[in-house]
């Protein structure tokens, strides 16, 4: 075969720089004066651009300057992804091989990979196939193993398998697949019982246009009505209200209890009075499986609970307490703490899993019921925790919470053993580059290589860079917890001070805020769209710009992912909820996630405990929410070196039916966060 020119560049410079047969050892020796650091991460992403449509010569340039910056790898990808070919297959496998895992090596595989499919080379396309997802890849792949003539034990345990997995996915699969499934369905593997498994998937997903497709496929002759069936069952699934119908149906039928018991549970959150009204009876005379009608009474409690219905407390006691999940355990909770029945609530946390919350409530219910003593100690025990739980149990005790402290540290070894790595350097000049995304790729990978020294260097190492998201969920995940300065930084500082002042809301508030919404992540992007730091939406930024005189003064959309502008956005928006809510920040907070007007909503109709309030907001994001940020806010007072106590009287507030804070205690309480006018009740 005659090579071009092009081709004859680059197999000499493999030939003379990357040798295939020691392309690892000439990456570790190559000596190269290059200029410093920061010359070369002002220059490398003009380099990139450049390498894409680069020359052999313009190349080597580019080698001799960068061949010794930790991105160097970037740029050889995109250089041989613009110039495969079977001439440099050696230097391409030796490069995969030699970055396994990274995200270098994926896309560069990625390319081989469509490479070798465009010229239809089965072979090779097998050998360096590695399943990573990608549809179109393994549906390839399946068809090129087909085509290679496999043994009937490699169809039977490996190949018709694959196939089956991918055929019977609820949504439509790449054209490319259809010569794989043909076979497959030639081959006899696709059987009436497969048919039905696809039907299901694609019900219960609500892919309607594939559970009538797989309908088409089913047989009368196998299984007599099987269309019919079908049929009735994809109305059912499409109208949960047919469910009223059910006597029509076969109902002893394995497939059509499982569409019975599904299309219930839609109803539930649909049409609850006509749940109520249809399932005694469907109870009773279906076989469902006992934890089945379990889940469905304990739903219909939910349900009815989350409307304030009188009549959820009866469907949460048929249920045995042991089998109530976690939505039934808070909303019987909630049910029983709005009918201020302590009793119950003191025999029921017995029963209760989530975390910390049923001993607080049964030192709740011992305080309500006057068993002083029991109390005591419970709340004791509960005050030397570091959560809300444990900081409304201090403030009951009116004790300082626990904010006990242990800085966490590294061993050199494991320290110089981490900063040898190249994917740790590689991180490191991503985020100096401000490329997040491709930062966090190389750190992912250092994640799961590391050692679990490496990690705690890592998590050090990544708040010293002021990477501060990063630092903040390695710090988690080693469960080093006692590290508050680090878990609770204080990144951006100034800006925000500066902020808080002038929308006068209190810095401890904002940072709680932050941590919670992004934990310092500033690229953050929620699946609703929501960005930056303090996850501002797009439509409530274009409000907060036509409000003010400054953002009247921009000539652009505000830049979210900007710290300085996220701030001053999120900050601003804080103010104004505080001041449509009255200045309660317990409201306000609350309307930061779920916003003003549907927390309006859960104002009471009568004066309520505080606890109980953010106990029984509707909305566990919201309610999980709330706990969180007065966490976060305390701990964020005693980091800035604030004596305040923001829960020491919570336990004795009530919320009022005009959305304000009262209190018990014949005293002013001055506010720790400067927010909340708080009154004698």
């Amino acid at each position: 075969m005659r090579k071009t020119k092009l081709t004859q560049g680059i197999v000499l410079i493999a030939s003379l720089t990357f040798s295939a047969n020691a392309l690892a050892e000439s990456r570790a020796t190559t000596a190269v004066v290059s200029p410093n650091l920061t010359e070369l991460r002002d220059q490398f992403e003009d380099a990139e651009r450049r390498v894409k449509r680069a020359n052999e010569a313009e190349y080597l340039q580019l080698q001799k300057k960068f061949s010794g910056y930790p991105l160097w790898p970037y740029l050889e990808v995109e250089f041989l992804q613009n110039h495969l070919s079977l001439d440099n297959e050696a230097y391409v496998l030796n490069f995969m091989q030699t970055y396994y895992g990274s995200p270098m090596e994926r896309q560069l595989r990625d390319a081989w990979l469509n490479f070798l499919a465009r010229r239809n080379d089965a072979q090779r396309f097998t050998r360096d196939f590695v399943n990573r997802g990608n549809t179109q890849q393994v549906c390839r792949y399946l068809g090129y193993r087909l085509r290679l003539d496999p043994s009937e034990q490699e169809l039977e345990q490996e190949i018709w398998p694959q196939v089956q997995a991918r055929w019977v996915q609820a949504n439509s699969q790449p054209r490319i697949c259809d010569s794989v499934f043909t076979q497959w369905t030639r081959a006899g593997e696709r059987t009436q019982d497969v048919v039905w498994q696809r039907f299901n998937a694609a019900l219960d997903e609500g892919v309607w246009n594939i559970a009538r497709f797989a309908r088409s496929l089913l047989s009368d002759e196998q299984e007599a009505g099987a269309t019919q069936l079908a049929n009735q069952l994809i109305g059912l699934r499409q109208r949960p209200q047919r469910v009223s119908d059910w006597a029509q149906l076969p109902h002893q039928n394995p497939r059509v209890r499982h569409h019975l018991y599904r299309a219930l549970q839609q109803l539930s959150w649909r049409d609850i009075d006509a749940l109520v009204r249809v399932w005694p009876r469907m109870r009773d005379e279906i076989e469902f499986t006992t934890a089945q009608k379990q889940v469905i009474d304990s739903q219909i409690g939910v349900v009815l609970a989350v409307r304030n219905e009188p009549s959820a407390r009866a469907w949460f006691e048929s249920v045995d307490t042991t089998a109530l999940g976690p939505a039934g355990q808070q909303w019987y909770l909630a049910t029983l703490l709005r009918d201020r029945d302590f009793h119950t609530l003191l025999e029921f946390s017995e029963h209760m899993t989530e975390g910390s919350q049923p001993a607080y409530w049964r030192a709740r219910a011992l305080t309500e019921l006057e068993r002083h003593v029991e109390a005591e100690a419970e709340w004791t025990e509960l005050a030397k925790l570091r959560h809300f739980y444990g900081f409304m149990a201090a403030a009951h005790l009116d004790q300082a919470p626990n904010l006990s402290r242990e800085r966490a540290a590294a061993t050199p070894e494991a320290t110089q053993a981490l900063l040898s790595r190249a994917e740790v350097q590689r991180a490191h000049e991503f985020f100096q580059l401000g490329r997040h995304f491709d930062a966090r790729r190389e750190w992912n990978l250092v994640r799961s290589r590391v050692s679990e020294d490496e990690r705690v260097a890592a998590a050090i190492l990544s708040y010293e860079w002021g990477w501060l998201d990063q630092s903040i969920r390695e710090f988690a995940a080693l469960g080093l917890n006692q590290d508050l300065e680090r878990r609770f930084p204080m990144g951006f500082r100034e800006v925000l001070e500066r902020e808080a002042e002038s929308n006068q809301i209190d810095p401890s508030w904002a940072l709680a805020i932050i941590r919670r919404e992004s934990a310092f992540q500033v690229d953050a992007v929620s699946p609703v769209g929501a960005r930056g730091l303090m996850q501002i939406m797009p439509d409530t930024a274009t409000y907060l710009q036509q409000s003010t005189h400054v953002g009247r003064q921009m000539r652009r959309a505000p830049d979210m992912n900007n710290p300085e502008e996220n701030i001053q956005y999120g900050t601003r928006y804080l103010s104004e909820l505080l001041r449509r809510n009255g200045g309660n920040w317990l409201l306000a907070t609350a309307s930061y996630n779920a916003g003003f007007h549907r927390v309006r909503e859960w104002v009471p109709s009568e004066s309520v405990p505080v606890d109980i309030w953010i106990e029984t907001i509707p909305y566990q994001e919201t309610r999980d929410y709330v706990k969180a940020v007065l966490t976060y806010q305390q701990i964020y007072l005693s980091l800035l070196a604030r004596d305040d106590n923001l829960l020491q009287h919570m336990h004795s507030m009530r919320m009022d039916p005009e959305g304000g804070l009262c209190e018990y205690a014949n005293i002013q309480v001055e506010s720790a966060t400067r927010l909340a006018p708080i009154t004698t009740c």
